[in-house]
């Protein structure tokens, strides 16, 4: 592997996730001029701050290490069958294994005709990027809130209002701004 290799998978990935560079030099404690430097494959850039860059955007050494679980393609076809009960399932592994991988693990948009879970998707993103210290995804920062409130459970169930104002008090502020109802709790428990 030569450094303009790994310098342009560097762009590649930092682009694909939503950083800047600036934000990516930010996140691993260096200069913007650092990452310039790391993503034209100059030689002298810093071995332990390019594998901090490179752990920061999901890069290993070994192929096996660039892996994450393709969750847009998972919400698109479980949600494009209807499966609600597996999507909110989903919806708590992708919270979970992203609070884990410290940044948020669906760097692209998922392909949905369901407007309520584009609009929860993008909320949830938002979270994950606050909770995480990361820079949000460009398509959740793009997403638009649902002009009608989202209750996801709602989608399994009736909700009463009582549980409704519960779900209110309990959502956190970057969901509870896309106008999408989901307890913090119920993210990291689903």
């Amino acid at each position: 592997m030569s450094a303009e290799a790994i310098g342009h998978a560097i762009r590649e990935r930092r682009k694909a996730r939503g950083y800047t560079q600036q934000a990516l030099a930010e996140s691993i404690g260096a200069s913007r001029k650092f990452v310039v430097d790391l993503e034209a494959g100059k030689e002298g850039a810093s071995f332990g701050l390019a594998l901090k860059a490179m752990q920061l955007l999901g890069l290993g050494i070994r192929p096996e290490d660039n892996g994450y679980p393709e969750f847009a393609q998972d919400f698109a076809r479980t949600l494009n069958d209807h499966d609600y009960h597996y999507a909110m399932r989903l919806l708590g592994e992708y919270a979970s294994a992203s609070l884990t991988a410290g940044r948020a693990l669906m760097p692209a948009a998922p392909s949905l005709d369901d407007g309520a879970y584009r609009a929860a998707l993008g909320a949830v993103t938002r979270w994950l990027s606050a909770k995480t210290g990361s820079p949000v995804p460009k398509w959740a920062r793009n997403a638009k809130a649902s002009s009608q409130p989202v209750f996801l459970a709602e989608k399994l169930h009736p909700v009463s209002d009582r549980m409704k104002e519960l779900i209110r008090r309990e959502t956190p502020p970057e969901i509870a701004a896309m106008n999408v109802w989901i307890r913090e709790r119920d993210l990291e428990t689903v």
